[in-house]
């Protein structure tokens, strides 16, 4: 089990290696973001920050999560159905997953199954494919059966 002072190092690591100052706001980000199991909403990353005594206004949290996106450090992300923006750590392969068109919940998908579809589409076109996005949604089980 990683201990939190071997994580804020860790990320403190993380933000040096990107050219961005470690700063109090910025490591109770990550460190909100590193405990989540999904993508998490800026309210949400509020609410874990407040937990955690990190006092913040909303436009801090804008503006920290824009350059630890424009690093690489956390990827951004929409789901169809759901104005909000979510946010998760980039910690390598990026994740599919299911939302729920209701409650929201999200469920992730192992593995890509697009991968082998995406090297075929290059080689058959002579594209450079940099990326896709692959967007599942519908109804989870509990709000299937409240419908």
């Amino acid at each position: 089990m990683v201990n939190v002072m071997d994580k804020l190092d860790n990320y403190r690591g993380i933000l040096r290696e990107h050219g961005l100052k470690v700063t109090e706001k910025r490591l109770g980000i990550l460190g909100v973001l590193g405990d989540c199991k999904y993508p998490v909403d800026v309210k949400g990353i509020c609410e874990g920050l407040s937990k955690t005594g990190v006092c913040v206004n909303l436009s801090t949290v804008y503006r920290a999560l824009e350059s630890l996106v424009e690093v690489g450090v956390v990827n951004r992300m929409n789901f169809s159905g759901d104005s909000r923006v979510f946010y998760e750590l980039a910690q390598g392969d990026h994740r599919h997953f299911l939302h729920c068109l209701v409650c929201g919940e999200l469920v992730s998908i192992e593995g890509c199954p697009l991968g082998d579809y995406q090297l075929n589409l290059a080689s058959e076109t002579n594209y450079r494919v940099v990326g896709h996005h692959l967007d599942l949604y519908g109804y989870c089980p509990k709000c299937q059966v409240k419908k």
